[in-house]
């Protein structure tokens, strides 16, 4: 029974990703990025990203792994005595 619902999901995640639309949406961030990316004040585009909107992105991700580590370690009973 179990089988037969997980395939049931994975059948309607595929039907789900088949129907997005993929295509590069108008105006969106890329637009944002090409046309403003002097206003950073890095003199290269992919600088600038990374060191605009990609540093919050970064340190979010720093934040969940050291989350995930720490919640692990209180899982498993911290230091052995």
């Amino acid at each position: 029974m179990k089988r037969i619902i997980a395939f049931f999901i994975v059948v309607a995640l595929v039907a789900v990703f088949i129907s997005l639309d993929y295509s590069r949406a108008e105006g969106g961030s890329y637009e944002y990025y090409t046309t403003h990316w002097r206003e950073v004040g890095v003199p290269n585009l992919v600088t600038a990203i990374l060191a605009d909107w990609r540093v919050y992105d970064s340190l979010g991700e720093a934040t969940l792994l050291f989350t995930a580590i720490a919640g692990f370690y209180l899982l498993l009973g911290g230091k052995k005595r």
